[in-house]
């Protein structure tokens, strides 16, 4: 059967009609905050199952696509084609690692803010693995914060603080200080960031090769939208 599974917490804001008067981007984006910048972005893994589940971290494809089979059914078989298209050369462990719990709602909501045709939405992902005990944590949740802020060294039990990331914080964190400043991200040392729009779909990779793809997981979306999670 279709329907959805949840995910994590249980817990939700609630459209009281009071406090939070509308749900912020259903149907549309927020007309109030039309003329604001803003910039979405999510890291690969985000929740990173081998991490958690040591004996992912060594998994063959066979033992990956027999975990997809029990959520993509009959469905597996496209949903590799397109994987193998957004991320060619992948490892086995990222058919379980990759981040599609976040991922498919930054998209829909950076669709949403390019559709109302007001100030400019920049969307990123970042995609850096940290080297810290053995690559265990590859690019989790939150580890672009340090990055962001330029703190990558006094994180380094997260970062590692090698010569590649803090080259990789000051990049990022010159973005956010232009971001905060002007509205515009473009920095120093990156490729030219430009506005995600739906057709184009425009997203900084960050990595220790910087570059910005367009759509490059648009079919494999599609196919993981078919099977929604509900996260928080």
């Amino acid at each position: 059967e279709g329907g959805v599974s949840s995910f994590i917490f249980g817990w939700a804001p609630t459209v009281d009609g009071d406090v939070l008067p509308v749900q912020p981007f259903d149907p549309q984006a927020p007309a109030q905050s039309k003329g604001i910048p803003v910039m979405i972005g999510t890291t690969l893994h985000e929740f990173t199952m081998s991490t958690y589940v040591p004996a992912f971290r060594t998994i063959t494809k066979e033992k990956a696509v027999e975990f997809l089979q029990k959520k993509y059914g009959e469905r597996t078989d496209e949903f590799l084609t397109a994987f193998e298209k957004a991320y060619p050369g992948y490892q086995p462990k990222d058919l379980v690692d990759v981040d599609f719990v976040f991922r498919p709602g930054a998209v829909e909501q950076a669709k949403l803010k390019a559709a109302q045709q007001g100030a400019p939405v920049y969307m990123y992902m970042f995609a850096w693995e940290s080297p810290v005990l053995d690559g265990m944590f590859r690019s989790t949740h939150c580890m672009d914060i340090p990055f962001a802020f330029n703190n990558v060294v006094r994180h380094a039990s997260m970062t590692g603080g090698g010569a590649e990331a803090q080259a990789l914080g000051e990049k990022m964190s010159s973005a956010w200080l232009n971001f905060a400043r002007t509205g515009n991200p473009n920095a120093e040392g990156l490729p030219e960031w430009e506005p995600y729009t739906a057709e184009k779909g425009a997203t900084m990779i960050f990595n220790n090769d910087c570059q910005v793809k367009y759509n490059h997981d648009k079919e494999l979306l599609e196919v993981v939208m078919a099977f929604p999670t509900r996260g928080f």
